[in-house]
């Protein structure tokens, strides 16, 4: 691995380690890994369901309705 794979490796980990909790990163990562989640697949339906700015906002307002999350989100498209 090249130096700037390892520092991507451990900031995600010290992402997931702070808003998830040590456990809770360690079950998300196996999770992955066990599951073969693909990323990428999912990233792609999620961006080809928004077609407008409309649908981003009613994507965005649905999300802070249903989503209970403590930490620091950002959503990257």
């Amino acid at each position: 691995m090249n130096t700037n794979t390892v520092e991507i490796i451990d900031r995600g980990l010290r992402c997931l380690s702070a808003n998830l909790g040590a456990k809770e990163a360690e079950i998300f990562i196996s999770t992955l890994l066990r599951e073969r989640f693909d990323y990428t697949n999912w990233r792609q339906s999620f961006v080809d369901s928004i077609k407008t700015f409309k649908d981003l906002d009613e994507l965005l307002q649905q999300t802070k309705k249903n989503v209970h999350f403590k930490g620091k989100a950002e959503i990257i498209l």
